[in-house]
């Protein structure tokens, strides 16, 4: 059992080094789009600025006050809830942290179950919406043992949507992460569209937690996502006040300037 996977972990491994090299390769041949699902107190319209509005559906929309969370809603409820979340041209994402794919088999396995039928259940209320969920706990850093789980929730989505946060300076480490980030997406289903979630500050827990990423740094996180994936989408908390002191959004504005000018 030990050596079964132990080579599966190698071939996992094998597929993240050549998807990263292929997504590197990748360049600027095809169309990026910016979604801004940023809740900013004061924000302007970005519009503007050729970005689009994104659509995004929390969990505790589907479970309140946690109440009887991670078991199906009423499908009829769950389905007017996704049609009240699509009103913006973006894609509709779907925000359920706490049904990971990992524990025993028995639990992944549900998990699993409740967020494929959810997805299911979201493209009959929205027919031609991009549907997807946030990546956290669930088709992002999936491990060796749970690859079958997340590669069957996959078939259910349109695009992935792993979360690039900001948590220190070390653009290196930034870096290296969203390669392997859109890599893993890439082995989830070649095919489908990766859209990286970027916030302009940095993150809650660290060192530097809330303050504004400078225009330097955002830019390069911008330029990354470029290079690596088939979109972007900007979000935020609305407990904060709209602040481009640092210049993140002169920067946002320049590079909508430069990739609206090439291929």
């Amino acid at each position: 059992m030990k050596s079964r996977i132990l080579s599966l972990m190698i071939v996992v491994a094998a597929l993240a080094a050549f998807y990263r090299s292929q997504v590197i390769a990748a360049g600027h041949d095809r169309s990026f789009n910016v979604y801004d699902n940023m809740f900013y107190r004061g924000k302007p319209d970005t519009t503007k600025n050729g970005l689009l509005v994104s659509n995004i559906l929390y969990e505790n929309k589907i479970w309140p006050n946690d109440e009887n969370y991670g078991k199906l809603p009423d499908k009829k409820t769950f389905e007017t809830l996704v049609r009240q979340h699509i009103s913006n041209p973006g894609p509709l994402v779907i925000d359920i942290e706490k049904l990971p794919l990992k524990g025993s088999p028995e639990i992944a396995h549900q998990h699993m179950e409740v967020l494929a039928t959810l997805a299911v259940w979201a493209h009959e209320a929205a027919p031609g919406k991009t549907i997807g969920f946030y990546g956290t706990n669930t088709l992002s850093k999936v491990a060796a043992a749970d690859f079958g789980y997340a590669h069957e929730l996959a078939r259910h989505v349109d695009a992935f949507f792993p979360p690039l946060y900001t948590f220190d300076d070390d653009r290196q480490a930034w870096q290296q992460h969203a390669e392997d980030a859109v890599a893993e997406a890439h082995r989830l289903d070649p095919d489908k569209p990766v859209y990286c979630y970027l916030w302009p500050q940095y993150h809650d827990g660290t060192a530097k937690q809330f303050q504004y990423v400078d225009a330097s740094y955002w830019k390069f996180q911008l330029e990354t996502a470029h290079r690596l994936a088939g979109g972007a989408v900007l979000w935020s908390p609305s407990r904060y006040d709209w602040d481009d002191t640092t210049g993140w959004w002169a920067a946002t504005q320049e590079f909508m300037r430069t990739i609206r000018i090439k291929p």
